[in-house]
């Protein structure tokens, strides 16, 4: 071949390589932009950065926008830390027809010394990606004697309930916080395999997911409504069972509330472990060994009679409320917050009562509903946020107008929140009213004035298509250059 054809041969070599780095540098760019517009559902927080021995330092994944909660693993070492037990909590809004779910999934550190440790940079592994935190620092500091009290009360609770079977080295317990309950009152439940620290026997899980279904089809009531606590990674929790030092493996946790007056029976289950021993020639020789819980009942009660009966909710509550201005004017329009915060079925609140609709008009509300799931216990906020107009001036009570009904199992009858708000309200009394407020708080500001039949305009979704298809024209035309 000679030296001119070598030479066209390389050249027409480098044009193809320099078209090809030009390519690649353009659907680099273009991948960029467009990760940039797609939002980050995830975010990381620290709290309890400074805390007592028996606190514990917790990390957060806070989810938005995802329709499931994603699968998340935090990491099991922190040097001065033990890993213990998680908790999910849920916050959702519902906006002018439009809900959104944000979910945080926390996983608890307990110190093992006082002392202030710094926390380096750590990966968590959500829906197999990794994220990476920023470091920070805790500092961890001796029990006050309050605080020490405290913990041993809720270890005496967990003794009185698993004494009986605390003679075993390893057992399996259905446990309950709650025999007796009433209807609407939540109960918690939790399956856990218990180990003594004086057990010698070498064990591991088998097939957790299989047998988690399995189990799960004979101990989840079917006349409850559940709030599961979420548990993606079995945590192992240090206890007391008379005097004696365990590991429990919680499995499985969540919290029932009971729809009607039937007793619950949960029958006997068990589960199969992994039980490794050594042969005479020094090899693993590995057994399954099936442990077995006891039966429990749960007695539910029905709740004394009453015209609300069948809508009320059981549990322990109480009233947060605020309005936006403590001055009101008659025909302008002002947001109302009606914020019922305690231990209970959260999710299924309803709205509270108004009676007297002269005084205002009322619009239906946006809903926020915060929901905890930690300690043994469902807890949280559900918050009505209201737009009211009034319509007559002078002054006023709402304790009467404004109410909510529930049933509280400690005292063993009804009760009702009431508003404590007294409003004095100005000007000329109204017939008719509009959603018109000068206040910029308002969602309804200026209402009247919106085109319906205009098109809303989504910048971001059109960055994002446009993005797209650059992608797939240069996918195209990365594949008509590659076959010259």
């Amino acid at each position: 071949m000679s030296y001119e054809s070598v030479n066209f041969a390389l050249n027409i070599t480098m044009k193809k390589e320099n078209r090809y780095i030009l390519f690649l540098i353009f659907f680099w760019t273009i991948s960029i932009a467009q990760s940039q517009v797609a939002e980050n559902p995830f975010e990381i927080e620290f709290s309890g950065t400074k805390i007592n021995v028996q606190e514990p330092f917790t990390i957060s994944v806070k989810v938005t926008g995802l329709e499931q909660v994603p699968l998340i693993s935090f990491p099991d070492n922190i040097k001065n830390f033990q890993k213990r037990e998680s908790s999910r909590s849920s916050l959702t809004n519902q906006v002018g027809g439009k809900t959104i779910v944000t979910y945080t999934i926390s996983q608890n550190y307990y110190p093992v010394k006082t002392g202030t440790f710094t926390i380096g940079s750590l990966e968590i592994l959500v829906n197999k990606q990794i994220l990476r935190s920023e470091g920070t620092t805790v500092t961890v500091e001796s029990a006050t004697e309050e605080e020490t009290e405290e913990i041993s009360q809720e270890s005496a609770e967990i003794s009185a309930e698993l004494e009986k079977e605390a003679s075993q080295g390893v057992f399996l317990a259905v446990s309950v916080d709650k025999k007796r309950v009433y209807v609407q009152q939540g109960f918690n439940l939790r399956l856990s395999l218990l180990v003594s620290e004086n057990n010698a026997a070498e064990m591991d899980f088998y097939e957790v997911e299989k047998q988690l279904e399995k189990v799960l089809k004979l101990l989840k009531p079917a006349n409850c409504w559940e709030e599961n606590f979420g548990i993606q990674e079995i945590p192992d929790i240090p206890i007391t069972i008379n005097g004696k030092r365990f590991t429990e493996y919680r499995i499985y946790q969540a919290s029932f509330f009971p729809l009607n007056n039937q007793s619950i029976r949960l029958p006997s289950v068990g589960w199969m472990m992994k039980m490794i021993t050594k042969s005479e020639e020094g090899k693993d020789v590995v057994a399954l060994k099936t442990y077995a819980s006891k039966p429990l009942t749960i007695e539910i009660m029905s709740l004394p009679p009453h015209p609300l009966g069948n809508q009320v909710i059981v549990g322990n509550f109480r009233l947060e409320e605020r309005i936006n201005s403590s001055q009101l004017k008659t025909g302008n329009s002002y947001r109302y917050n009606f914020s019922i915060v305690g231990e209970g079925n959260i999710q299924s609140i309803r709205e509270p009562t108004f009676t007297n609709m002269a005084l205002f008009d009322v619009y239906p509300p946006d809903i926020e509903n915060n929901i905890v799931r930690q300690k043994n216990r469902i807890s949280g906020a559900k918050t009505f946020q209201y737009q009211v107009i009034p319509k007559q001036s002078g002054n006023f009570s709402l304790n009467n107008l404004v109410f909510w009904v529930y049933f509280n199992p400690q005292k063993q009858r009804y009760d009702t929140l009431r508003s404590t708000l007294n409003l004095a309200i100005v000007g000329e009394n109204v017939q008719n009213t509009q959603l018109l407020t000068s206040d910029a708080e308002s969602v309804y500001n200026g209402i009247e004035q919106w085109d319906s039949m205009k098109p809303v305009v989504d910048y971001q979704t059109i960055i994002r298509n446009i993005a797209n298809i650059l992608i797939v024209i240069m996918l195209i035309v990365m594949i008509f250059m590659f076959r010259k």
